[in-house]
């Protein structure tokens, strides 16, 4: 049945990404052409991964928030919550691994980062789990109406405010803000990510002082105690990313599926 229903929304789907391989294609020309950032350069990285998670977020508001008179009825016949909300997120994963694949691919194609694709893709596959379970997270809780204007809210604070690779150092200072941010910031660990394998890749020695001083600035951000090595995925500070949005994504889907559960118990009768 989750799969008829997945079939049958084509037309949305085929919306989303064109707007997805859209948003890769001007973010490259930008990068690449226009502003001619170096390949290395963190905020061109805040700029694609907060770009994935809005786009993701705003898709995913539709898992649950499109059926929600359906699900009420089927919840107050009996239906498994658990199975429904497994089967809902397991079909929308070929939709999220798709949109991740062809957003990168786009970017990819026309900057040419000099990273392996299959590594360079990691960080943004993190950002998209997480961004779905945001996606996931105000469905269950808001009304449908008012999910898009919420979860770009959400997607400016977490990715473009909070994990801004220029004021994480004065968010870090502070133990509550550093405990904030990294429990909620995607790009504050995804930024990180691709930080560190464009650093392992490249090997980046500016020649201009503009250029030199903001890679000072990154390390000091992203490998403050310079203990990276030069795989990338032996890298504590990539590793310890990766868990720290695996868990991140991990507890939104669980407060998804609380939201889902109990939220609204007086309609599911």
């Amino acid at each position: 049945r989750r799969l008829v229903q997945w079939w049958r929304m084509n037309m949305q789907r085929a919306i989303f990404l064109a707007a997805l391989t859209m948003g890769g294609v001007v973010l490259a020309v930008l990068d690449g052409y226009i502003v001619v950032s170096p390949r290395w350069d963190a905020m061109a990285y805040l700029n694609l991964h907060t770009c994935l998670a809005l786009l993701m977020s705003i898709f995913c508001l539709s898992v649950f928030g499109s059926e929600q008179p359906v699900f009420w009825r089927e919840s107050a016949s009996g239906i498994n919550v658990l199975a429904y909300f497994q089967a809902k997120i397991l079909v929308n994963t070929i939709d999220i691994i798709i949109q991740t694949f062809l957003f990168t691919s786009a970017y990819y194609l026309i900057r040419q980062p000099y990273v392996p694709y299959w590594e360079f893709i990691i960080p943004f596959a993190f950002t998209a789990y997480v961004a779905s379970g945001w996606g996931y997270l105000v469905s269950t809780f808001m009304p449908p109406q008012h999910g898009p204007f919420i979860v770009s809210l959400i997607s400016f604070i977490v990715c473009g405010l909070l994990g801004n690779p220029t004021s994480l150092n004065n968010f870090m200072v502070l133990p509550v803000m550093n405990f904030l941010v990294s429990s909620i910031s995607i790009t504050r660990w995804a930024c990180q990510m691709s930080f560190v394998l464009a650093n392992s890749y490249l090997k980046p020695h500016p020649e201009d002082m503009r250029n030199s001083a903001m890679l000072s600035m990154y390390k000091e951000v992203f490998l403050p105690d310079e203990s990276h090595v030069d795989t990338p995925f032996m890298d504590p500070l990539f590793r310890h990313a990766c868990v720290a949005l695996f868990s991140m994504g991990l507890v939104l889907r669980i407060l998804s599926f609380f939201g889902l559960k109990f939220r609204n118990r007086a309609k599911q009768v």
